[in-house]
């Protein structure tokens, strides 16, 4: 069951020691030890950071602490200006490192990088650096006699300097200079007289939390492929689109400050360069700069940040050994297979885009570009997620961020959590809020998820009905973007955004409804019932057409929305066949593109849908294919990133709709299933299996000669399964 952590600081009396106006820098703590039976240590540092006890790893996690929001900064000075209280959280890892200690002298070494805290180079939309790099820790160590001997940061015991490390940024990558490197840096006996005392600055005004879910760590390795040589560049290709690191090395023969760069893209220009555009651009590039010297590394790689790209430029005497994938450790537990090329390659393609965005336990819009949380694009994908992946920590600690963001006096949502910037609408990112605690809730069953946001649920209901006239969400925070749908064909959005902002107000205020039957709330049931009466009727009244029984004409799914939320009649459902057999493809964005296969899957048109979803014109999901793509677009015609999950949202219904597993009456959790999958004749085999809490549910689906369909079902030991 859900759980906040405790929020305590176990560093009272430790200093917060900073190290001003370096991107990474090394640090290095001398301690005495004697008669130790047990040690243990809190540490944390801002931005990221490796520790090490006497030269030996800490652990194995990358970029950590993870992106939170850290504490507060100046935000009236972006570009969208944002007033919003809100609360700030930082992340500690606890260790026991009684086996690392050694009788008498040890050091407790630190490297530590810029990562979001001082990220400085890329002023997304004017956001500034939180501050300069910073760390903090206490070791205890307990002695065989039961006394307790605290170690903790100080300037009188730690000394520091700057990395060899000379740039790091999170966006623009890393300058190495191993001519800087000293070998043994974090062993005891070397010798640290020219180092610096660092300062100390005061503590941040942030709730400190133990980090309660998963870390990011490299999962896989990879082993690029040259495919062109131009003179002293070659270009590697990794045979698929991944977020991680090229690790570099130097031949023997190779002499001091000799330099190797790297270079990262998702696509190759015909001359077989590379292309930066999808991923950034020139002006955003994914680039790092080693330079070798015989002093001790033996390979080169960022430590700091992550890099995401299908290919590899790599100039100078050296070569690249293999591609380390880097994400937050989130197993795939689910599996889906057909006789269709296309949808083996959408779930397929969806899961390596989801791997590759979700870094910090934060899922992110792309893993190069922009690195955001956008509370959009994750609440969309949230069913896809939580199906294909175990993704319950994931959700227990971004939903935390949402909370942590949300103005406190206001209940407006941000468009990104962690905050850093972004654009969105109040309704399709907002509802987040509401969205995400209820699809948890489903899926795993848990209550508590709902308890802990129940109240920002209603504060985010009141921010909507601020920003209503006659009953419709009309606006969102001065200066900033008001979004219905997104990414629609050429990007032409069709759809008002007031439509699209008052579905999600229905939508949201029926769920929070629901949410305060289930949690008692009786008082409030009646006031969000009554709100999401308002605004289906604001909606019919503004947008419905009586002549025709269409909303907005019909256009880019307008009809799968008022249908989702039990809006029109019968002929808003025949229009919307009628309108995509005529098309034969999607016209909708993120929103619509998900609501219009789920709408015609779940009104007993699973042939049409899937006849969408496998269509081989320009708007497809083949069209991705047919040009060589291993991960879902952000666009239809791929003319920005090419590593967004947001259209993966419909891999959700290749286990709900084409497998048929669905909750029993839509009950929380799978303790009772129904097993009906939908009537897709084009389709003669398909079977998957989904990885619930209760354990793994498969389903087998075969044709025979005469086109019957033959389902076959395996469930745990406990799980009430009926055949429809």
């Amino acid at each position: 069951m859900y759980q906040e952590p405790e929020a305590r600081s176990p560093f009272t009396g430790c200093d917060w020691l900073t190290f001003p106006e370096v991107d990474a820098n090394l640090t290095r703590t001398i301690f005495e030890a004697r008669d130790v039976a047990k040690a243990s240590l809190a540490i944390t540092a801002l931005g990221y950071f490796e520790a090490y006890l006497n030269g030996t790893s800490l652990s194995d996690d990358r970029y950590f602490p993870p992106m939170s929001n850290y504490e507060k900064r100046d935000l009236s000075i972006i570009n969208m200006p944002i007033f919003d209280e809100m609360d700030y959280r930082i992340y500690y890892a606890g260790y026991d490192v009684t086996d690392l200690l050694r009788d008498g002298k040890n050091v407790l070494a630190a490297h530590i990088g810029a990562g979001w805290y001082g990220q400085h180079k890329s002023q997304n939309e004017g956001m500034q650096k939180w501050g300069d790099n910073l760390l903090v820790f206490r070791l205890i160590l307990t002695h065989a006699d039961g006394s307790e001997t605290s170690v903790c940061s100080a300037p009188a015991n730690t000394k520091w300097r700057r990395s060899f490390i000379k740039e790091s940024s999170l966006y623009y990558g890393e300058y190495q200079d191993a001519v800087l490197y000293e070998k043994n840096w974090n062993l005891p006996d070397y010798d640290d007289e020219h180092w610096l005392t660092p300062e100390v600055r005061p503590a941040p005004e942030a709730k400190l939390c133990p980090a309660d879910f998963p870390r990011d760590r490299v999962v896989r390795t990879i082993e690029p492929k040259v495919i062109y040589i131009f003179g002293d560049r070659k270009i590697y290709d990794i045979g698929e689109e991944a977020a991680g690191y090229a690790v570099v090395t130097f031949p023997d023969c190779v002499r001091k400050n000799e330099e190797a760069v790297t270079r990262y893209a998702d696509e190759l220009n015909p001359d077989g360069s590379l292309n930066f555009h999808y991923c950034g651009g020139t002006n955003r590039m994914q680039r790092d700069r080693f330079v070798f010297a015989d002093t001790g590394i033996k390979e080169f790689y960022p430590h700091f940040t992550w890099h995401a790209a299908r290919y590899i430029e790599l100039t100078g005497i050296a070569e690249i050994k293999e591609y380390r994938v880097v994400q937050t450790d989130l197993p795939q537990l689910s599996r889906f297979h057909s006789d269709n090329e296309t949808l083996n390659w959408i779930f397929d393609a969806y899961v390596r885009t989801q791997q590759a965005n979700v870094h910090g336990c934060v899922p992110s819009d792309c893993p190069h570009r922009e690195r955001l949380g956008y509370t959009g694009d994750g609440q969309l994908t949230c069913g896809a997620v939580m199906s294909v992946f175990d993704a319950r920590e994931l959700y227990r600690k971004w939903t935390r961020d949402i909370r942590d963001c949300q103005d406190k006096r206001g209940g407006h949502v941000q468009h990104t959590s962690p905050f850093y910037g972004g654009g969105g609408g109040p309704g399709g990112w907002g509802g987040a809020a509401c969205i995400l605690p209820w699809r948890y809730y489903l899926f795993y069953g848990d209550k508590d998820m709902l308890a802990v946001s129940y109240d920002s649920m209603k504060a985010y209901l009141g921010y909507m009905v601020r920003h209503s006239e006659d009953g419709l969400v009309t606006s969102a925070e001065p200066g900033g973007w008001c979004l219905g749908d997104w990414c629609a064909p050429h990007n032409k959005n069709e759809l008002p955004e007031p439509f699209v902002n008052t579905y999600f107000l229905k939508l949201c205020a029926e769920i929070t409804a629901k949410t305060a039957a289930i949690l008692g709330h009786t008082e409030d049931v009646a006031v969000y019932e009554k709100l999401a009466a308002d605004s289906a009727d604001a909606l019919t009244r503004r947008y419905f057409d009586p002549a025709t029984g269409s909303y907005c004409g019909g256009v880019q799914g307008a009809d799968a929305y008022a249908l989702d939320i039990g809006l029109g009649d019968e002929r808003t459902l025949a229009n919307l066949v009628a309108r995509y057999e005529a098309l034969g493809a999607q016209d909708t964005g993120i929103f619509g593109t998900y609501l219009l296969n789920k709408v015609l899957f779940e009104k007993g048109y699973g042939s049409l849908a899937f006849r969408l979803l496998t269509n081989e014109t320009e708007v497809s999901f083949y069209n991705m294919k047919k040009h060589g793509a291993t991960t879902l677009w952000e666009n239809w015609d791929g003319c920005d990133s090419r590593c967004h999950p947001m259209f993966g949202a419909v891999v959700e219904l290749f286990f709900s709709e084409i497998l048929g597993i669905r909750r029993f009456n839509d009950e929380p959790g799978y303790g009772k299933v129904t097993v009906s999958p939908a009537a897709i004749p084009e389709l003669k085999e398909v079977h998957g299996t989904l990885w619930t809490a209760q354990g793994e549910i498969a389903v087998n689906i075969t044709s025979d000669n005469d086109g019957k369909k033959h389902v076959s079902v395996n469930a745990p030991e406990g799980v009430t399964v009926s055949k429809r």
